[in-house]
């Protein structure tokens, strides 16, 4: 059981955005996907994850072709967080957070005791009753987290693809949010998303894959990917690790004339 990508290649016009990417998604780990605005992070992502329509190479998801899955199939086995969830109607947070149980089917109780659960867990039990367009940014992000984790609430092993979790949250919440992906990657799911912390990222993942201008720079243990080089040649940062009891740190030393 894996998701694995082979040979991509993805343009737009005459702009190359990945160029022979191939990447291993397996259940059972987090897997952080790293690179500077613009190296093909959000196309990576969504073809991944079976939203965009791939050019050449190919994805298999649990050794079949991601594109012979019809979409309700893909919702019972994957759930995708975007960074923009656009919702123009009134709608209590709840109500959000149900639309996830949709694809299995399942009757009531079983929906609400799972609803009540992720809302729980994501700590937003004061906002279930609230109109969601009234809500913060940081938490209309944990009502939609809450609605990922309602999908993907089945045995595992399944697939949680998350796109910058953390990018509106403060920073108990950021550590609250990935602390949940943890646990669902101890407990069998496959977790991939895209950070632009590379601390938090040097923290929580199991894999990392550094992107730079929609090349795979390096992919792997984040000891074997976050070195000084690595992150200079993707980011033009130079930086020093900073080696801690239970993990390291990462210092910028210098910022490159490329940023």
């Amino acid at each position: 059981m894996s998701i694995i990508a082979s040979n991509l290649n993805y343009s737009i016009g005459n702009k190359q955005i990945l160029s022979d990417v191939s990447i291993k998604i397996h259940p059972g780990e987090l897997h952080v996907l790293l690179g500077r605005n613009g190296a093909g992070k959000s196309t990576l992502f969504h073809i991944l994850c079976g939203d965009t329509i791939i050019q050449t190479g190919n994805v298999r998801l649990n050794q079949k072709d991601i594109n012979s899955f019809s979409k309700m199939e893909l919702a019972k086995t994957r759930a995708v967080l975007t960074q923009e969830t656009m919702i123009q109607f009134p709608i209590l947070s709840k109500d959000v957070v149900r639309l996830g149980r949709y694809p299995h089917g399942t009757n009531q109780s079983i929906n609400n005791k799972i609803v009540e659960t992720c809302i729980a867990i994501t700590s937003s039990t004061n906002q279930k009753e609230q109109n969601f367009s009234t809500l913060s940014g940081g938490e209309k992000q944990k009502i939609n987290f809450a609605r990922i984790l309602t999908q993907i609430w089945e045995t595992p092993p399944r697939y949680i693809f998350l796109d910058e979790p953390v990018s509106a949250l403060d920073i108990p919440n950021q550590y609250k949010t990935l602390n949940i992906c943890r646990h669902m990657a101890d407990k069998g799911y496959a977790v991939f998303l895209i950070l632009h912390d590379l601390n938090l990222a040097f923290q929580y993942a199991d894999q990392i894959t550094l992107l730079e201008e929609g090349k795979i720079l390096r992919s792997g243990k984040p000891n074997e990917v976050m070195t000084s080089q690595n992150l200079e040649s993707a980011f033009g940062i130079k930086t020093k690790i900073v080696k801690a009891e239970n993990t390291n740190f990462i210092i910028p030393e210098k910022i490159g004339e490329t940023i």
